[in-house]
């Protein structure tokens, strides 16, 4: 299973985007593979939610057990608070029956919600054939809970860590780095919105800094594909 960088602009309505990850992530599990699915928070849970059910739809019962979901990222609390990516999740009948699930949040102190879930993304990738990522892209260019020259990307500088816990207005937010998001396999991006135009142009035509623009690790993923409407 070849991969070579690159990263494909796609217009097409967010049902197009939405068929072809979860026909992706659905043919490698009929195909025996072990899947790694890193889910974000956002406009991107509804697409989620409709990705699974597909998936359910589409996979063969026994496995679905290879089928292992995390998030990209989080907003810190205790379990099931009402700000949650995951809880969110949940409460749009994002049906986890029968998979593994990775959630950020265990009721630990925030080092040690940073440390418990590092130690899972890291065994997680390691016990995976495929690591697939799903992102949303901020008007800021921001990625999973990486924000313009915030304390992610300079923790990632220092230590290669594969996630970072930081206060962020009006959220403190646990994330994957940069430096765990390029070691990913696929990234499977959906951007829309007036909102995002311009970062999605910025995101194609430069070359900036991560500090810049956070989105701009997508050019270092093996295979990035970037769902968006026509413009």
């Amino acid at each position: 299973m070849g991969y070579t960088k690159m990263i494909n602009f796609i217009a097409t309505e967010p049902e197009g985007g939405i068929r072809n990850l979860a026909g992706r992530i659905a043919g490698l599990l009929n195909d025996g593979y072990r899947v790694l699915w890193l889910v974000a928070g956002g406009s991107n849970i509804p697409i989620a939610v409709k990705v699974m059910a597909m998936i359910r739809d589409d996979v063969k019962p026994n496995r679905l057990k290879n089928l292992t979901v995390s998030q990209t990222d989080e907003r810190y609390g205790s379990v099931g608070h009402a700000d949650s990516n995951w809880q969110q999740l949940i409460v749009n009948q994002f049906d986890i029956t029968g998979v593994r699930t990775l959630p950020v949040l265990r009721d630990l102190s925030l080092e040690q919600t940073e440390l418990r879930w590092s130690e899972d993304i890291e065994n997680a990738l390691a016990s995976s054939d495929v690591s697939i990522g799903q992102f949303g892209i901020g008007a800021d260019g921001h990625i999973a809970g990486i924000l313009p020259d915030s304390p992610a990307l300079h923790e990632n500088r220092k230590g290669k860590k594969s996630v970072v816990a930081y206060k962020a207005c009006p959220f403190i937010r646990v994330t994957l780095t940069p430096a765990i998001i390029k070691r990913l396999n696929e990234a499977h991006v959906f951007a829309y919105g007036e909102s995002k135009i311009k970062a999605l142009k910025d995101l194609r035509e430069k070359d900036l800094s991560l500090a810049e623009q956070p989105a701009q690790i997508l050019k270092s993923v093996k295979d990035a594909t970037i769902y968006m409407a026509a413009v």
